[in-house]
């Protein structure tokens, strides 16, 4: 029993300890400006301070929950630099003895410009390229303008803005794809109304031309037969990878029809049967001769 109550007294006092003990911490700050007119805009991101303070402990654990601000109102603002200096007492503290020791930096200044707004064109970033023997043939942003409202001094020199990276990697149909707005290097910059835009992309296969070298076949004939010259030339135009494939094997037929032809010299043309999605632009030589024997 005697133990449980010394514990008891001894965690008692180790609280009563707690709460009248004092430390110091270093705490961050943000600024937050407030007040400002709608025809202003602050450049860049206001600093964070960092505050040195003093007090109980259990009132500065609550602080490092919180989040302190230094609030800045700045109603009489006009455009040009602005020097602030840091006052302790525009940092909001609970009541409980704390005190501010020091904040850093002393002072710094904020950039005022006017705000402006402007329509400028969107061009669509893309990375990557589509699957092999296909290539872009269009690249529509929708809406393919926008309008961005900010500091007049960096909206004036933006005539683009692109929009985040749209992935074609191993691409062979048309998408449509909804995409922000990459504004990340003009932070003050923003759009007066959606910053989403639908980015259109169509791809299509690539179109070759190749000369082929085959061979000539004969049908309709019973005969026996000799062919002068035995191999014809063809300019073949069509997509990439169908004249990749046509080139390894023999997926064009180039053949004489001599049915109802007899014994003896003929002089005949070819039949040349190129896949569908292809066309035969030349051939060389354009007859044969063609003599049966019987």
């Amino acid at each position: 029993m005697l133990a449980l109550v010394t514990a008891m007294l001894l965690s008692g006092a180790a609280a009563l300890l707690f709460f009248f003990r004092t430390e110091e911490v270093v705490l961050p700050v943000p600024v937050r400006v407030t007040g400002i007119a709608r025809e202003l805009v602050v450049v860049g991101d206001p600093p964070v301070l960092e505050a040195r303070l003093k007090g109980r402990s259990w009132v500065l654990k609550g602080l490092k929950e919180l989040q302190l601000t230094y609030e800045i109102h700045l109603a009489s603002a006009e455009p040009g630099p602005l020097l602030i200096k840091v006052s302790p007492e525009m940092i909001k503290l609970p009541k409980g003895g704390v005190s501010v020791l020091q904040i850093r930096p002393a002072s710094f200044t904020l950039s005022i410009d006017k705000r402006m707004e402007k329509l400028v064109r969107i061009e669509p970033e893309l990375r990557n390229d589509p699957a092999p023997g296909f290539t872009i043939s269009k690249v529509v942003a929708l809406p393919s303008t926008i309008k961005l409202t900010g500091p007049a001094r960096a909206l004036e020199k933006l005539s683009v803005v692109n929009t985040t990276p749209v992935d074609l990697s191993g691409l062979t149909e048309p998408i449509k794809k909804k995409v922000a707005l990459n504004l990340n290097s003009s932070p003050n910059i923003r759009p007066t109304g959606d910053s989403l835009v639908e980015v259109e992309i169509v791809v299509q296969e690539k179109i070759a031309e190749t000369w082929m070298d085959i061979g000539v076949q004969v049908k309709g004939t019973k005969y026996t037969y000799e062919i002068t010259p035995d191999r014809i030339q063809l300019l073949i135009r069509g997509p990439e990878n169908t004249i990749k494939k046509l080139a390894q094997g023999n997926g064009i037929r180039a053949y004489l029809n001599l049915k109802g032809l007899g014994p003896g010299m003929h002089v005949h043309p070819a039949v040349i049967e190129p896949p569908l999605n292809t066309t035969m632009l030349e051939a060389k030589p354009e007859v044969f001769t063609v003599e049966l024997f019987e």
